[in-house]
């Protein structure tokens, strides 16, 4: 049982012709954003060479972002350069941003650990990243787990990091809420946090309200800043899809930027221990069993 503890990428992907099938991982639609890169390039040198690698990569994969969306991500690690020394990437479903933070390694000098719930999610990213730059792939860490077994385990006893956190995980209203609950508890070690999706609704089954959630956890009165994109109209796009019922609602940006100095949590109530928030400590549960 792996689940609350770093992994180890499987080495065996190494020579794989086709990691996804070789993990098992399907790929639904096959929408790649470095088919959309051009418009972008010529402005920022750091993604031009990232989207360079990204565009030369021959590999089976699926990306679930705007190439917009990948363009701000490397704009907001530049604006908190030197602010900052680990990043902490929440959901990483096949590397589309693992991608990208990790192509900014080199320029702006942070680690990069990776949390997700499936451990052929975080191999396929890490192996993604490791063929395109395998000295960023060095100091990338693999944790299987979510938010709140992540906090308990790695960031309450790693003090003083200075995090960026980006969440692309679980869109679901309550987890989205029990995710931000739990950074509440490192609150001082938070730089700032990226959400994506939040422009994304469907059907009741999947309750994708993730900016609802940030306004249940840091309050009406958010300071953020807008990235990726913003659909208009009523197109593809803004319209119910076949995957999920999933659609975009017009007008809403891809993502939010929340600074940490500019926002607080207004939930939990400083009264709520962790042990309504997050799971026991390894020596708790040792006493328990």
């Amino acid at each position: 049982m792996t689940f609350g503890t770093f992994i180890a990428p499987d080495a065996m992907l190494n020579d794989a012709s086709d990691p996804a099938a070789a993990l098992g991982i399907a790929i639904p639609s096959g929408y790649q954003a470095r088919a959309q890169m051009n418009p972008l390039l010529g402005v920022n040198r750091i993604f031009d060479r990232i989207a360079g690698k990204v565009r030369d990569l021959s590999l089976a994969y699926e990306d679930q972002c705007s190439p917009q969306y990948y363009y701000d991500i490397v704009r907001t690690l530049r604006d908190y350069n030197g602010q900052f020394d680990r990043v902490v990437e929440v959901g990483v479903f096949m590397g589309g941003s693992t991608a990208y933070f990790a192509g900014c390694i080199e320029a702006f000098d942070f680690d990069l650990d990776l949390i997700d719930i499936s451990p052929d999610y975080l191999r396929f990213a890490h192996e993604r990243v490791r063929r395109m730059f395998p000295e960023a792939a060095r100091r990338m860490r693999l944790f299987h787990g979510d938010v709140p077994s992540y906090v308990r385990h790695v960031m309450l006893e790693e003090r003083g990091r200075r995090n960026i956190v980006h969440h692309d995980g679980d869109h679901n209203f309550e987890q989205v809420v029990k995710d931000l609950a739990a950074l509440s508890f490192v609150r001082e070690d938070l730089v700032a946090l990226i959400a994506q999706d939040t422009h994304l609704r469907g059907t009741p089954h999947f309750m994708n309200f993730v900016d609802m959630a940030l306004y249940a956890v840091f309050g009406t009165e958010l300071n953020y800043a807008s990235i990726g994109a913003a659909y208009h109209g009523d197109n593809e796009m803004t319209r119910p899809n076949r995957y999920q019922g999933n659609y975009f609602m017009p007008g809403v940006a891809e993502g939010v930027v929340l600074p940490m100095a500019a926002n607080s949590f207004l939930y939990p109530h400083p009264l709520l221990g962790a042990e309504h928030f997050l799971p026991p400590a390894r020596g708790e549960l040792d006493v328990a069993a």
